[in-house]
C-alpha cells in the first residue's frame, strides 16, 4: 500500500487553513467532485490554491459538447430493416 500525499495549500477559502497540508479526498470533498478528478486537477502541483478548489459546473458545459447517446440515429435505412430487427431481438 502506499504513503497518503499531503499537500500544502495556499488560499482564501473559509474550509480550509492557508498553510496547512490536506489530503487529496480532503480538498475534493471541499471542491465538490470526484477523488480521481481532483487527482487529475492536482497533477504535478506542489502547492494547492483556489484555482484548483473550483467547483465542477457540470450545467455549463454546452449540450454539441455532452457525451449523451442520440437515440433517433439508427443504422437501418428501410421499413423492412427495421421489422427484421426487432424479429431478431426477440429472445427465443
Amino acid at each position: 500500500m502506499g504513503s497518503t500525499r499531503y499537500i500544502r495549500y495556499k488560499g482564501n477559502n473559509p474550509k480550509l487553513v492557508n498553510g496547512k497540508s490536506y489530503t487529496f479526498k480532503d480538498y475534493a470533498k471541499v471542491a465538490g467532485v470526484s477523488y480521481r478528478c481532483f487527482c487529475t486537477r492536482a497533477q504535478g502541483k506542489s502547492v494547492i490554491t483556489d484555482k484548483e478548489l473550483v467547483p465542477l459546473n457540470a450545467h455549463l458545459i454546452p449540450k454539441e459538447w455532452r457525451n449523451m447517446p442520440d437515440v433517433k440515429l439508427t443504422r437501418l435505412e428501410h421499413f423492412s430493416e427495421q421489422i427484421s430487427q426487432q424479429w431478431l431481438q426477440r429472445k427465443l
